[in-house]
């Protein structure tokens, strides 16, 4: 019984001297959390910051009223507060976007102080800032962002301090830990007094989207040019053009998902896609004219067709003829006006006449159209894919991003 009445007392004896030293430190009549915390008026509050690569460490200043001797306190080296109770500087994030990180400056922080008047805090809460992204080589971007630290204007008497020589710790340790970026490295630049510029340096990692969304584009770009070689009369050239158009812009879409709204600049995927779905809408357009001049009335194509070559033995020398027959009956030379009779001696004369009219064939407006779109479209496809490639396997980066 006895044991357990001197750890009550123990305890009590803590409480009571925790509680007349916050009386001390934070009478109203003493002590105000909107004044400097300097006897000497004139002097500059200095507060020291510390950063990880990951968060803001801590920042630290020293209260010339929060002095006390630890022996008259029970031994009490340190009590804690919240930022409200004492004197905290105003310091904020200049660029930060939707973030509670540093909302009200460190009025809602929790703060430790030491016996000695040194203050102490670290800020919580998740920081989103403001990067001008540059997207022009996207999806191998580099990219140069920034985080501004200051204190306000309004005040003069507050300085941040920060060693230049001191690095930045936890880079090594959690720059290759992002699954999308790849951190080049971290610069701390003083801009103005009490201001400092964090830059971030950082490299795309590119693998996601060369799986997801170049390999399917380079797949339904050979798609397209195969379309050329399907029969305009077989009647899904064009549908299977269309469809090929189709999955360029569900693709892009999906690459507009993650691509920031820029006007300024168009992306080298955005430029890649653009280039494949012009090839694919004007192999679409040929299919087009192409079915168009297919379905022309009868009487308005060539009558001159050759429609057998057969070898018959009808004169009385004995010797093979052979008969070529043609719809055309103003070429016609024997009695039923539908056949011309030519001599084994001929034989070569009818193999130009018949490389003649295939060479013609070929030379039909309509089959040159086609051919010259092919080429256009194909050359177009390489051109995009070696651009594309350039651009993703140039692996530097410049610090002026």
């Amino acid at each position: 019984m006895l044991n357990y009445y001197y750890c009550y007392v123990a305890a009590l004896e803590d409480v009571n001297h925790e509680l007349l030293l916050r009386n001390v430190l934070f009478n109203e009549s003493t002590y105000s959390s909107q004044v400097i915390p300097r006897r000497n008026v004139t002097e500059t509050v200095q507060i020291s910051m510390k950063w990880t690569f990951i968060r803001l460490e801590g920042l630290t200043w020293t209260d010339d009223y929060l002095v006390w001797d630890p022996s008259q306190y029970g031994g009490k080296s340190y009590i804690t507060a919240t930022g409200k109770q004492v004197w905290t500087p105003d310091v904020r994030i200049y660029n930060k976007l939707e973030s509670n990180f540093l909302s009200d400056g460190l009025q809602a922080e929790k703060v430790l102080v030491k016996y000695d008047g040194t203050v102490m805090t670290q800020p919580s809460g998740d920081l989103s800032t403001i990067c001008n992204a540059n997207i022009e080589l996207f999806p191998a971007d580099c990219q140069k962002c920034s985080i501004v630290l200051g204190t306000t204007t309004v005040n003069q008497r507050q300085k941040l301090v920060w060693d230049q020589n001191e690095p930045i710790s936890g880079y090594e340790e959690n720059k290759d830990d992002h699954a999308f970026w790849k951190i080049l490295k971290v610069e701390k630049v003083p801009m103005f007094p009490s201001t400092f510029v964090f830059y971030i340096f950082m490299q795309r990692l590119p693998a996601h989207y060369i799986y997801n969304i170049v390999f399917p584009a380079c797949a339904l770009s050979i798609l397209a040019i195969l379309a050329f070689f399907i029969p305009i009369d077989a009647g899904e050239r064009i549908g299977f053009g269309i469809t090929i158009f189709l999955s360029f812009m569900v693709l892009m879409l999906q690459v507009s998902s993650v691509l920031p709204e820029n006007s300024k600049s168009i992306s080298a995927i955005g430029k890649y896609f653009l280039q494949l779905m012009c090839s694919s809408l004007v192999a679409v357009l040929s299919s087009v004219v192409l079915s168009y001049n297919d379905r022309k009335p009868e009487n308005e194509k060539c009558k001159c067709r050759l429609n057998s070559v057969h070898p018959i033995i009808e004169d009385s020398t004995g010797k093979d003829d052979h008969v070529i027959a043609f719809n055309d009956n103003h070429i016609a030379t024997n009695a039923d006006k539908n056949r011309i009779l030519l001599q084994p001696r001929n034989i070569m004369t009818w193999w130009k006449i018949m490389g003649y009219k295939k060479l013609m064939n070929y030379l039909r407006p309509v089959k040159i159209f086609d051919l010259v779109t092919l080429l256009s479209c194909l050359i177009a496809s390489i051109h995009a894919h070696i651009e594309l490639y350039i651009i993703m396997t140039d692996t530097t980066c410049s610090s002026g991003t």
